[in-house]
């Protein structure tokens, strides 16, 4: 039931982010609707990963009380955006700055917009992942009774049954402290592991069985032959991958994404991480919203949002000024 729910809830907010982009005009927006509308984007998916948290949480207890293996007491819930290193605001530009990327090279603007939906969809979906298995990871580590976890198979969450990375990893256990590795797409959950119980291995075996009956000989053969490595991206942690492929759909591309910034190692995000991302975005917003009403003050609607930029033509004062003040709003609950 609770992986239905964060299911509806990542459907919702991804309808919530395409409200916010679509339709999409780099050349109409840029730079204040760009730059409010991420900071709006900020405060939904905030608000939405919030609950996807609690939802994880209220998952592993059930799990953990199952198997007689809840901690004495729970950790303190805490807010925090699971990428590491990167605030908010910048990872939900980044299907804008594709999509402006792909009229540059000839798009038409359904093109573009197909590619900005495409990379928001996985933003999103990558987004709430992370912030399951993080959240499972606190718990399953203060829990003294659970020596480990197992990667579960979903197929029942999937229109087309699970993908071949989640089969081939599906026999993989991990200690507490460990990471699970994502991928695109994943739908994989986990089942704890204590010294008396492993409930997740009678339950993968019973889902390989069928999936390799239903996939027939070669492809049951191309399965077995599957190898797959675990990568570090930096925003995500470790990420799973087909031996043999390029690295690029996370670590390459993200870091391209941060428009020449070098790469860092992934660090699991803090209380003093997290204030130090919100208090940089809050004070972004200020100035924008600084700029912005100077401008309509004085009666102009071209406008420099920063010291380097053209002048250009603010599309909607109200709109843009309005999300930034809910991005400081949303910062000051997080204490920045």
């Amino acid at each position: 039931m609770h992986q239905e729910k964060q299911a509806s809830l990542v459907a919702t907010l991804l309808r919530v982010m395409l409200g916010i982009w679509v339709p999409f005009s780099w050349a109409a927006n840029r730079p204040d609707l760009v730059n409010a509308s991420a900071a709006q984007s900020a405060v939904d998916v905030d608000l939405a990963l919030a609950q996807v948290r609690r939802w994880a949480r209220a998952e592993v207890i059930e799990q953990l009380r199952a198997l007689d293996a809840l901690p004495e007491k729970l950790p303190d819930l805490q807010d925090l955006y699971p990428r590491s290193g990167t605030p908010i605001v910048e990872v939900y530009k980044r299907p804008a700055r594709q999509a402006e990327h792909a009229l540059r090279q000839g798009a038409t603007p359904e093109q573009a917009e197909a590619v900005l939906v495409e990379r928001m969809t996985k933003i999103v979906e990558m987004d709430a992942v992370a912030t399951i298995r993080d959240e499972k990871s606190i718990i399953h580590q203060a829990a003294p009774k659970v020596t480990g976890y197992r990667r579960i198979l979903r197929p029942d969450l999937t229109k087309y049954g699970p993908c071949g990375l989640c089969i081939v990893a599906a026999d993989r256990t991990y200690h507490t402290g460990d990471l699970l590795e994502l991928h695109n797409g994943c739908v994989c959950d986990t089942a704890a592991i204590t010294a008396d119980a492993d409930p997740g291995l009678s339950l993968n075996r019973e889902d390989l069985d069928a999936i390799y009956e239903a996939a027939g000989g070669n492809f049951a053969e191309a399965l077995q032959r599957t190898r797959v490595v675990v990568r570090e991206n930096g925003e995500l942690g470790p990420i799973l991958v087909r031996d043999g492929n390029e690295f690029k759909t996370f670590d390459k591309a993200e870091r391209q994404s941060k428009r020449g910034q070098s790469f860092t190692p992934y660090r699991r995000p803090s209380k003093t991480s997290n204030r130090t991302n919100w208090s940089a975005m809050r004070a972004t917003s200020e100035k924008a919203i600084l700029t912005l009403e100077d401008a309509r003050r004085e009666g102009r609607d071209l406008v420099s949002m920063t010291a380097s930029s053209t002048p250009t033509k603010v599309a909607d004062f109200d709109k843009a000024i309005g999300y930034h003040r809910a991005l400081i709003a949303r910062a000051q609950a997080h204490g920045a």
